[in-house]
């Protein structure tokens, strides 16, 4: 008799997952993917997955073959970006908006709190500094696919915003999560992406006819004198137009007013209401 026969026969309370798969009458891989979501609960005991009957009998009643937006955790999507799990990710992410989440849901309640915390676990050495740099990397891979699903809103385009991270700013993240949460408003958004130079920026936003605002994001320690330059440049340019300033490298808003003439983002909540308010005020005008 083989060892999985003998685990089968030996463990009365579960069953191997080929068995449950074939229980639940989906394809193996079906099975296995609800185990990499968190929709069946399952442990990896010899090499091979067990699933408790319990779990194994909610499922097959239906109380969780339809994933809950409520039972999608930041926890499961940070599991799966540091085991550098894109299609895992994903499924997740996927499973949220077929129950109903917003983009701003699965960009700001899930994706925004999983990598926080990974930065945080790195910061405090729980982490490595390849582990974080290998769920980032997912998390961008991921972060483009959500972003063909969620799309832009069809419509009157409602202006121009560009989004830039600052020079000797490494991080891809913040902009683009921004980009696809403001295209899902109806604004048209250029982002240049990281580490753009203060020239850049300006000379970009002051090709758009139709410009709403600049946004500038900062998550790198010490990045106040680049802030400075970009403001001051875009101003030489740009007396007039907008400029929100925000990101992890501020410690709160009034850090932000302190560094010249921009409005202070204090959360990418608060940037997309500022965002929204400029809208309506040029509107306004």
């Amino acid at each position: 008799m083989s060892e999985a026969s003998t685990s089968d026969t030996s463990t009365t309370d579960s069953v191997s997952l080929n068995e449950a798969s074939e229980r639940l009458g989906v394809h193996y891989m079906t099975a296995y993917r609800y185990i990499r979501t968190g929709r069946l609960a399952a442990e990896k005991r010899g090499g091979q997955w067990y699933v408790r009957l319990e779990d194994l009998a909610e499922v097959q009643t239906g109380r969780t073959t339809q994933t809950k937006r409520s039972d999608i955790l930041p926890s499961r999507v940070e599991e799966r970006l540091l085991a550098s799990d894109e299609n895992g990710t994903f499924q997740i992410l996927e499973d949220a908006m077929a129950a109903g989440a917003s983009a701003d849901e699965i960009y700001l309640d899930l994706l925004v709190p999983a990598l926080t915390n990974i930065g945080q676990r790195w910061h405090d050495g729980e982490l490595e500094i390849a582990e974080e740099h290998v769920a980032t990397a997912t998390a961008i891979r991921v972060i483009s696919r959500v972003g063909n699903r969620i799309g832009s809103r069809r419509g009157r385009s409602r202006g121009t915003i560009v989004l830039a991270s600052v020079a000797q700013d490494h991080h891809l993240l913040p902009t683009a999560m921004m980009k696809d949460l403001l295209g899902s408003r109806g604004f048209e958004v250029s982002d240049l992406g990281a580490n753009t130079p203060a020239l850049s920026i300006a000379s970009l936003a002051a090709s758009k006819p139709d410009l709403v605002a600049i946004g500038i994001s900062a998550t790198t320690e010490g990045a106040e004198v680049a802030t400075i330059d970009t403001i001051l440049e875009i101003r030489a340019i740009l007396p007039t137009i907008p400029i929100v300033v925000g990101g992890s490298a501020f410690k709160d808003e009034e850090s932000i007013r302190e560094l010249g003439d921009c409005i202070p983002s204090t959360s990418a909540r608060h940037a997309l209401e500022i965002f929204d308010r400029l809208h309506g005020e040029q509107r306004a005008n």
